[in-house]
């Protein structure tokens, strides 16, 4: 069962506005589930559309040129995290980017000879 930061959202029409918009209504904390989330809805009581999103993004931020640059990616697992993070602290918070495009024609290459 799915875990993490929740955001459900309503389809509305705000007032005075022409176009219909999600709207944020609910948010829940890091300890609840997809199951909670559902539960919150169904507590409000209130007809409508709704969706609930999961927030796993990992924001890595650095200066470049003067200028903050945000470089989001999946948080797919607590592992996957601490890679990154781990990652961050070698490489002193600047993005190993000639690196990860090594990397990634190393694997395309091996899926190509596959």
């Amino acid at each position: 069962m799915p875990h993490g930061f929740f955001t459900a959202e309503q389809w509305k029409r705000p007032r005075g506005r022409k176009t219909s918009q999600w709207v944020p209504i609910l948010h829940l904390d890091a300890y609840q589930s997809l199951s909670k989330a559902i539960t919150a809805l169904e507590n409000r009581g209130q007809p409508g559309l709704y969706r609930v999103m999961q927030t796993q993004r990992c924001i890595w931020a650095q200066k470049e040129g003067g200028k903050l640059r945000l470089h989001g990616s999946h948080a797919s697992s607590p592992a996957g995290l601490a890679r990154l993070a781990e990652i961050f602290g070698r490489e002193g918070g600047r993005r190993p980017v000639e690196q990860a495009r090594q990397e990634r024609a190393r694997a395309k290459a091996n899926r190509a000879r596959r």
